[in-house]
């Protein structure tokens, strides 16, 4: 599969911003849980119950958050090592060649996996 820098950068960007949209859907949650919980408007047998589930789906959230932020952050180094091989590689040439240089930036593709 080809897949441009760029295209990665924006991969992540995306996985970041849902992510986040993520956390701050749970804060909300979580929020409303504590202050039902907390107060005389929710009590009894279904409040307990419901309340832990929450606390169930908050823990299960908080490993799969930390797990989508480092797989992020193994495709940004990822593209980063592949685009800082292309720029050494393309530099090696251009030098030898006694050319200019192109810019690599957005535009270099790796085969990733």
């Amino acid at each position: 599969m080809n897949i441009s820098y760029k295209q990665v950068e924006d991969y992540c960007n995306q996985l970041h911003a849902i992510a986040k949209n993520m956390s701050d859907i749970m804060k909300n949650i979580e929020v409303i849980s504590s202050e039902l919980k907390n107060s005389d408007i929710w009590q009894g047998e279904a409040s307990n119950f419901y309340t832990s589930q929450i606390k169930s789906i908050f823990k299960g959230f908080d490993e799969a958050f930390a797990e989508l932020e480092n797989s992020i952050l193994f495709m940004a180094n990822c593209a980063e090592g592949y685009q800082k091989i292309d720029k050494d590689i393309v530099k090696e040439i251009c030098t030898n060649l006694n050319i200019t240089s192109p810019n690599l930036s957005t535009s270099g593709i790796f085969n990733g996996v």
